[in-house]
């Protein structure tokens, strides 16, 4: 995710020092919110090693959002019972907001770079408050565990005869998530077929551009090369390290699914069929 964040014209010039500018503003922000009453509870039991040691771990479990996301209040991803209030929130976040101005980090990069620090520290403070372990490590992630995992969060999930797990139900738009333990990677895919194969690429290619101008955060593709005629397809990779937190999983499994739906909606001529139709 920082990588996606960072550009060549910040002041740090290379990842490493911008990962480095990112700890110091966290370590500035988890400072200034320790002395304000109000809402230094939002840190209560936390330390800034631990919130660095999720940031490497977890970070890339973060998803950028749509544009319209970071024009608002951006939402509290922990649990229901760790949120705090509605106004708390907001003072929590403007106080982040500040912090990364003040920290020199361009205008555009302050509000993706805000929801990352939030949502990081977010898990980290349900980790803590969990009764039982909410992750996966790496010696016990497989196919059949992300499948259990889909399964009880009240989604449909079976392993396909490609040893993919396919989501047909419970999110937004059917997908499936295949997993590399090698590399430790796991890739979401979803597609969108013509109803024939005699569909023009060039329509299936503008519903791509309309849906990528309109996201920003997952990229919409077209493939020509199938038998079926121009497929509307994304991929999304995660890297994973030593474990996998398996709410930011099922949250970024939930952006994607959601994202490619927001996709197949432009197709205004009905060019298109779900996977599962």
């Amino acid at each position: 995710m920082l990588s996606k964040l960072h550009h060549p014209r910040s002041d740090s010039d290379n990842l490493s020092s911008f990962q480095e500018s990112v700890e110091t503003a966290t370590e500035t922000f988890y400072n200034t919110v320790g002395e304000q009453k109000s809402i230094k509870h939002f840190l209560f039991g936390l330390s800034l090693d631990k919130i660095y040691e999720n940031m490497k771990v977890h970070g890339d479990f973060v998803v950028l959002k749509p544009d319209k996301y970071y024009r608002d209040v951006i939402s509290q991803t922990a649990p229901a019972n760790l949120q705090v209030t509605p106004n708390q929130f907001e003072d929590i976040y403007s106080c982040l907001l500040d912090v990364l101005k003040k920290q020199r980090f361009l205008k555009k990069q302050i509000p993706r770079l805000a929801s990352y620090i939030i949502e990081n520290i977010e898990e980290t403070r349900a980790l803590i408050a969990d009764t039982e372990p909410n992750v996966l490590r790496s010696h016990e992630v497989s196919t059949e565990s992300i499948c259990a995992m889909f399964n009880k969060s009240r989604a449909e999930a079976r392993i396909d005869r490609h040893n993919d797990v396919f989501v047909p139900s419970g999110f937004s738009y059917p997908f499936w998530t295949r997993i590399n333990t090698q590399a430790n990677e796991i890739v979401f895919g979803a597609q969108a077929f013509p109803v024939s194969s005699s569909v023009d690429s060039n329509d299936i290619h503008t519903i791509s551009e309309q849906a990528n101008a309109r996201l920003g955060n997952f990229v919409i593709e077209v493939d020509t090369r199938t038998r079926f005629g121009p497929i509307l397809f994304s991929l999304h990779k995660i890297q994973y390290k030593d474990a996998i937190p398996k709410r930011m999983l099922l949250r970024a499994a939930r952006e994607f699914s959601s994202a490619f739906e927001t996709a197949v909606s432009m197709d205004k001529y009905k060019y298109l069929i779900s996977a599962v139709n």
